[in-house]
């Protein structure tokens, strides 16, 4: 059995086309430490200006979710799944869907009624004994 030479060429051109196939295919998988925020916080205060939500890609597993303070115009990662970057990623996905301006997620609503007064307690008794209940 003789081996062809036409055929020996044809098949290691066809081994590189799948080795280069892979190779790019393994570009786009999952590299862990790539994420834009490696620290994040789950409370932040003060106002916001801007407001970056970048879902889950090759690079990073996580939904990663940045706000930009107006105080001092840094950034800062909020943890997704702290209540206020849980509702900043419900409010930009339905802005997405809607196809309306982010910023309307940044104005955080008042509670209505200002504060809520604390309910009235009992006036304290002193636990003084009258003349009457000695008496007995």
């Amino acid at each position: 059995m003789a081996l062809n030479l036409q055929a020996v060429c044809q098949f290691a051109l066809l081994s590189l086309c799948c080795l280069l196939t892979a190779v790019r295919e393994a570009d786009g998988t999952y590299v862990p430490g790539r994420c834009l925020c490696p620290e994040t916080t789950k409370k932040i205060g003060g106002q916001l200006t801007d407001l970056k939500v970048y879902p889950t890609s090759a690079t990073c597993s996580n939904i990663t979710v940045i706000v930009t303070l107006k105080r001092n115009n840094s950034n800062v990662c909020l943890d997704p799944e702290a209540p206020l970057g849980k509702q900043l990623i419900r409010c930009w996905k339905r802005a997405q869907k809607l196809g309306r301006d982010v910023n309307v997620c940044l104005r955080r609503r008042r509670r209505r009624g200002g504060r809520r007064p604390r309910p009235q307690q009992k006036a304290r008794r002193h636990t003084r004994r009258t003349s009457s209940s000695q008496s007995k």
